[in-house]
């Protein structure tokens, strides 16, 4: 399977993240900007809320990560989906949160 790969441009008002000082014309957005290669992974499997997964779990990490976790009921995926949105951020709509748990069980799910 092949990895796909998102790019970025950050533009930066000041100072690079790498410490090298900004342009002598600050409003250049040429000379401010940097590019970063983001991994993306593999998308998720198809099926119902497959769509919303991979829109929403991608930004965070790789759809292999999701599906080497252990098997949850869906109770506990609802949970752990929850937790990213409340905790972590995900910018995922709190009505999508029971589709994703759904989808979540029929790839790596248990009764």
């Amino acid at each position: 399977m092949r990895a796909w790969v998102a790019w970025v441009t950050i533009c930066f008002a000041g100072t690079v993240a790498t410490g090298v000082a900004a342009a002598k014309s600050p409003g250049s957005v040429a000379e401010n900007t940097a590019q970063v290669m983001l991994p993306t992974g593999n998308p998720f499997p198809q099926g119902a809320g497959s769509d919303l997964a991979n829109a929403h779990c991608l930004i965070c990490h790789s759809a292999g990560m999701v599906m080497r976790q252990p098997p949850l009921t869906f109770d506990d995926w609802k949970a752990e989906v929850t937790k990213m949105r409340a905790v972590y951020g995900a910018p995922l709509p709190p009505e999508s949160i029971e589709e994703i748990a759904r989808y979540l069980v029929t790839i790596n799910g248990k009764p």
